[in-house]
């Protein structure tokens, strides 16, 4: 029986299979966009049940009717091809036809088992890191990540794998350093980068964030639409806490939107970006209204409640209201369907959140901080990270304000302010609520502070200049 390039047994496969699967392999973990000759490979494969099983997971990661579509197809062809498998390769079928049934839980159930019985099998580790990340299962992120780490510290892939999952639990320190020696090992390393400008991103050092990414984005024009878009997103994400909006809706249109437009990452790196303009009192013109046109098509898509969340705004936004009652009606459907374990996410966050979401673009606010309200304890599990569902939040929080709840937005600013202590904008908000409040000296102080801070920033930028 052949091996893998990870040392990994292989069934039915002769040397081209090899070829294709240790392709494959490269590809997906450097985020690229040459995946056409795996799937060619794929498609001519008669003998080893693992490349069309591997195809399957592909284009159901694009999160799409389409992908669902021809997932089904290549799993078809792989169960075909099960009596050719090894233990490991009938584990693969066997979450793949989970992840195409709807049950993320047992796949990522399934791949958790792949990575403690064969911790060589990067994939495995890579799609259940994508299941837990669906789920919003922080810990089994980092329990992949650090079982990768353990047999393969040879190699940066994991390095970057493992920080990520450090991150999402809030374990910082060991996160940025993982990330470095990924990044050490192979500068060419975008998850990596990724896995860094979260955590500069958690603790508010903007101006190091847009060095290092400024740094290193030369490496990504190889990278396929969403690493390259998500990586520009975290990018623009400094500059807006650095008051540097108008740079940062110039990366939305030169770099975030405009790759693929009608694929589902992209969409969401664009709709969360000028939703995070516009809450800093940015203009953005008539952007909406392109975003949403190409959402017609997602109303009942449902594969992930974090992803129908930012369709819906964006609809919202773009005033398309037959579409926004559709989705809304669609998204309670879908919640009376959830299954156990993801009844949380749909029932308890997406159907609140989403009716909040909808009240905000409305302008009703006080409706909207409390539906919001509801949602937030729960929106841990509608998947995503903590920098991309940070979005609710100040959503929460500016309706809060708008509402006039004074005293319940001043407790989440200053739990804002100790996190990250460094952002102008937190303390212009405490300002003027303390303002409203009659604690004048508290609101000086922080009008000072954040004055302080903005002319800091300046100083830097025309410095880099």
């Amino acid at each position: 029986m052949l091996r893998d390039g990870q040392g990994l047994e292989v069934g039915a496969a002769d040397a081209d299979a090899i070829e294709a699967l240790d392709f494959l392999r490269e590809e997906w973990l450097v985020f690229g966009k040459r995946f056409q000759p795996f799937m060619e490979a794929a498609d001519r494969e008669e003998r080893c049940a693992l490349l069309p099983a591997l195809a399957a997971n592909l284009v159901l990661s694009m999160n799409s009717i389409e992908g669902r579509a021809l997932g089904a197809g290549y799993l078809e062809r792989a169960k075909a091809l099960e009596q050719n498998a090894n233990p490991r390769e009938r584990a693969w079928i066997a979450a793949t036809e989970a992840w195409l049934a709807g049950d993320g839980d047992r796949s990522l159930a399934l791949h958790e088992k792949i990575v403690a019985g064969w911790p060589r099998d990067l994939l495995a580790g890579k799609l259940g890191q994508l299941h837990a990340f669906n789920q919003g299962d922080a810990k089994a992120l980092m329990r992949i990540g650090e079982q990768l780490l353990a047999a393969n510290r040879d190699n940066h892939f994991v390095w970057g794998m493992c920080a990520f999952g450090l991150e999402e639990c809030n374990r910082l320190d060991e996160a940025e350093a993982h990330a470095r020696t990924a990044i050490e090992m192979e500068r060419k390393d975008p998850w990596a980068h990724h896995a860094l400008a979260h955590c500069l991103e958690a603790r508010g050092r903007m101006v190091e964030g847009v060095a290092f990414l400024e740094g290193v984005a030369d490496t990504w024009e190889d990278c396929n639409s969403f690493m390259y878009t998500h990586n520009w997103w975290h990018l623009a994400l400094f500059l807006i806490d650095l008051d540097r909006t108008d740079e940062a809706l110039a990366l939305f249109d030169n770099r975030v939107w405009g790759v693929w437009k009608e694929f589902s990452e992209d969409q969401i790196n664009a709709i969360s970006l000028l939703a995070r303009l516009e809450l800093r009192g940015v203009d953005v013109g008539s952007r909406w209204t392109d975003v949403a046109s190409y959402l017609k098509d997602r109303l009942h898509d449902h594969f992930v409640a974090f992803l129908d969340l930012q369709y819906l705004y964006a609809l919202a936004r773009a005033e398309q209201h037959g579409a926004v009652t559709e989705m809304l009606a669609s998204l309670e459907d879908r919640a009376e369907r959830a299954k156990p374990f993801e009844r949380e996410a749909w029932a308890d966050a997406a159907v609140p959140a989403a009716h909040g979401l909808a009240a905000y673009a409305k302008g009703d606010y006080g409706e909207a901080a409390q539906l919001l309200g509801r949602a937030v304890p729960h929106l841990a599990t509608i998947g995503g990270s903590i920098a991309q569902r940070s979005l609710f939040g100040a959503f929460h929080l500016d309706a809060l304000m708008r509402a006039g709840w004074n005293d319940a937005a001043v407790k989440i600013l200053q739990i804002d302010e100790r996190e990250r202590p460094t952002v102008p904008a937190t303390k212009r908000a405490l300002a003027e609520l303390y303002r409203k409040l009659g604690r004048t000296e508290l609101a000086m102080a922080a009008d000072y502070q954040a004055g302080q801070l903005a002319r800091q920033y300046r100083s830097v930028k025309g410095n880099a200049a």
